[in-house]
C-alpha cells in the first residue's frame, strides 16, 4: 500500500513542479490548465492502484479469522477445525443442522471413539473429516448424499493431500465405511 502513496506524491509533485516552473516563466493561465489535467491522467493510476489496495487490506482484515477456514455447504456455514495433524474436525451442530442426524452424540462417540471430540470455546462435539465421510455414508436422505459428496470434495480429499504432501499418517481408524 505504500508503493502508490510514493507514486501518488512524486507524480503530484512533479506535476506541481511543472506548473510553478511554467508559471515563472509567464506561460498563461491556459497552459497550467492543461497541466492541471495531464496531472488528472498522470495520477489516474496510482488513485486506482491505492484504492485497490485499500479494499483489499480492509477484506484481508475483515476475513482473517476465517483464512482457510470458511466452509459453506449451500449458503450454510460449516465450523471446521484444523489440527496439528492436518486433520479437519467438523462442529456437529452445523451437520446436523443441514441434514439432521439421528444419532445422539453419545452413540456417536461410542461409534467413532478416535472421531469424536469435544473442541472450541464452548466446548463443542467435533466429528473427524473420515468418521463424518463413513457416517453420512450411512445416511440415505438426498440431502446427506449432496452433503456426503460435498464434504468428500471439500474437507476429506484436500486434508488427505494435504496430510500426504506432509509425510503424516495417522493411525488406522477404528471404524469402516459400511457398505
Amino acid at each position: 500500500m505504500i508503493q502508490p502513496l510514493v507514486e501518488i506524491l512524486v507524480r503530484g509533485a512533479l506535476c506541481a513542479a511543472l506548473a510553478w516552473g511554467l508559471h515563472r516563466l509567464g506561460f498563461p493561465l491556459a497552459v497550467l490548465l492543461w497541466i492541471g489535467a495531464l496531472a488528472g491522467i498522470v495520477l489516474a493510476r496510482p488513485l486506482m492502484d491505492l484504492a485497490i489496495a485499500i479494499y483489499q487490506a480492509m477484506r484481508s482484515a475483515n476475513w482473517r479469522e476465517l483464512e482457510g477456514r470458511h466452509y459453506a455447504f449451500k449458503g450454510r456455514m460449516v465450523h471446521v477445525i484444523a489440527d496439528a495433524d492436518y486433520q479437519r474436525w467438523v462442529r456437529l451442530a452445523d451437520i446436523r443442522a443441514i441434514v439432521g442426524f439421528t444419532a445422539s452424540d453419545a452413540a456417536l462417540q461410542v461409534t467413532y471413539p478416535a472421531g469424536w471430540r469435544m473442541l472450541g470455546r464452548p466446548p463443542l462435539p467435533h466429528l473427524s473429516d473420515e468418521a463424518l465421510l463413513v457416517h453420512i455414508a450411512k445416511e440415505r436422505s438426498p440431502e446427506a448424499v449432496r452433503l456426503r459428496l460435498w464434504i468428500e470434495r471439500e474437507i476429506v480429499f484436500p486434508a488427505r493431500r494435504e496430510r500426504e504432501r506432509h509425510g503424516i499418517r495417522l493411525d488406522a481408524p477404528d471404524f469402516r465405511a459400511s457398505d
